[in-house]
């Protein structure tokens, strides 16, 4: 095969890859019909915003984030405000933005396919790609929050490491570094794949260059609001998380603080937890696994990349959904298989009953919150445990009817606990929509006044017809009144209850039953005929 065309599947792949994301971009928004909501909007707009009063971040004020991403968005908002708004405003913001972010994505499907090439045989590596590019998870994260640009160097930088381009590495990695402070973890790995001791140095000399380069005209002008940054990262309270509940927190990720003042307090609620202990624990492991050498083959150093994201996931006070995006490339290359899909599949699901259900549609089920997070933690410690397999090259004859067990069981008991949590959510979900039903005192009323099975409601438009079926179905016939269908309405009931506007429709019934009564409720006239 010639070499310009042993990787036409895969420029296939990314072309219509990134044509998918344009698309999506320009014709969809995160949220669907739930809500329209993306950080794009509710964290990143409003201090971009600031740039209109003349202020600036890190120079006037500090965020939650390094200072890269954040002029970034400064500088895709001041673009935008080149092009004349559209009706909604934030439609050039988003969509300079989400271009700004699509070449990262577009990276980390690169990135993913160069690391499988690492790993398998070409086939093999572009199932890993196809993967990653037919999951729901990075799209949807990709469209509303800025987790692909970090992940971009997070992946680069190993990627580099594991080819022996030390300093590349360490540049990439000190980018990644002050744009979330994650993809500073692969450090731990490219010193175990890096395969001399100057490479090693040089990883941790361009790491730090490149770090200080970035600081520095902060650190000479305004230091208090960097030093605040990387404070507040390290301040803030616990969320979404294991140790969230065992502090009694059951609300998202919130910074505090007034952002203008260096010396603001961080924290949402009190830390109860001994994190001294915590973060002892999780070191003397880390470093009981950074000291197990075998031969640092190309798997086992991606295998122990995977253990380092995972195992910082699981001892970090918070977790966001779309932090998920951080997790997946190394299920993808260590698991590309069905096994690895479901486990993807199980925790994206999960991001969706924590992020949409939960926090949007029902908040006060609190049972919600704690069941997703216990079980995303299950999941996660089982990636790492499939990971371990890897890691300490064990002998599959010796693990494969032990994973198979421990897997069929977490499926048979995620599909039993989601047939179980689908019903008593939908009834959760019925009482909170009732209990906010403007129309409940008519419901009330009419489910007090009429037996069962034996009246009908007639109703001017399909809208009110919708609000009402759901929480009258069961007492009443309901319909939507239509001159053809109310001599057969009258003719199968002899309890008419008519919703109205003293129209038409309320002039011919009364020339047909009796008037018995008419009762103003919620702003709704209802009128009682009996036949």
């Amino acid at each position: 095969m010639k070499k310009d065309s042993q990787h036409q599947d895969f420029v296939l792949l990314l072309i219509l890859f990134a044509a998918f994301h344009l698309m999506t971009l320009l014709l969809l928004r995160p949220g669907g019909y739930i809500a329209d909501y993306s950080d794009y909007n509710t964290s990143y707009l409003p201090f971009a915003r600031w740039s209109d009063k003349g202020l600036y971040p890190f120079i006037h004020y500090w965020l939650e984030w390094p200072p890269l991403f954040p002029w970034l968005v400064i500088g895709v908002y001041r673009l935008s405000l080149l092009v004349p708004p559209w009706v909604d405003p934030r439609l050039w913001y988003d969509i300079f933005l989400g271009l700004a972010l699509l070449f990262f994505e577009i990276g980390n499907l690169v990135v993913i396919y160069l690391l499988a090439l690492e790993l398998y045989e070409r086939e093999r590596a572009f199932r890993c790609a196809l993967i990653y590019a037919l999951l729901f998870a990075p799209l949807y994260i990709w469209s509303g929050w800025f987790d692909p640009m970090p992940l971009f160097f997070l992946l680069l930088g190993l990627y580099l490491a594991i080819r022996q381009r030390a300093a590349s590495a360490g540049i990439a990695l000190g980018l990644g570094f002050m744009i979330k402070i994650t993809p500073a973890i692969m450090l731990a790995v490219g010193w175990k794949a890096l395969n001399s001791r100057r490479r090693k140095v040089g990883l941790l000399l361009t790491f730090g260059v490149t770090v200080l380069a970035i600081a520095a005209p902060f650190l000479l002008t305004h230091p208090q609001f960097l030093i605040a940054s990387f404070h507040s990262m390290v301040a803030r309270s616990s969320w979404e998380t294991v140790w969230a509940l065992l502090e009694g927190y059951y609300s998202y990720g919130v910074v505090a603080g007034d952002r203008f003042d260096p010396l603001a307090n961080v924290a949402t609620h009190p830390s109860t937890l001994p994190w001294p202990l915590i973060s002892l624990a999780f070191a003397l492991l880390y470093l009981w696994l950074f000291t197990r050498s075998r031969g640092e083959t190309k798997t086992r150093i991606v295998a122990f990349a995977g253990l380092t994201v995972n195992l910082l996931t699981l001892y970090s006070k918070g977790y966001s959904p779309q932090f998920l995006i951080q997790l997946i490339p190394f299920v993808v290359l260590l698991l590309p298989h069905l096994r690895g899909v479901i486990y993807i599949l199980l925790l994206d699901t999960l991001n969706f009953l924590e992020a949409t259900v939960y926090f949007i549609m029902l908040p006060d089920e609190r049972w919600l919150l704690v069941g997703t997070v216990l079980w995303r933690t299950l999941i996660i410690s089982m990636l790492c445990a499939e990971y371990s397999t890897t890691f300490f090259s064990l002998s599959e004859e010796r693990i494969a009817h032990l994973r198979r067990r421990a897997f069929a069981a977490l499926v048979v008991a995620s599909l039993l606990l989601g047939l179980l949590g689908g019903y008593r959510l939908m009834g959760a979900y019925h009482r909170a929509r009732y209990a906010q039903e403007e129309y409940r005192p008519v419901v009330e009323f009419l489910v007090s006044a009429v037996e069962s099975g034996e009246a009908a409601l007639i109703l001017p438009d399909h809208a009110l017809y919708q609000r009402l079926y759901p929480f009258l179905r069961k007492e009443m016939a309901l319909y939507v009144a239509e001159d053809r269908t109310l001599p057969q309405i009258i003719e199968g009931y002899s309890d008419i209850w008519l919703v109205s506007q003293e129209g038409e429709v309320e002039t011919w019934l009364k020339s047909r039953m009796e008037l018995v009564a008419a009762h103003d409720l919620a702003g709704v006239r209802l009128v009682h005929f009996k036949r």
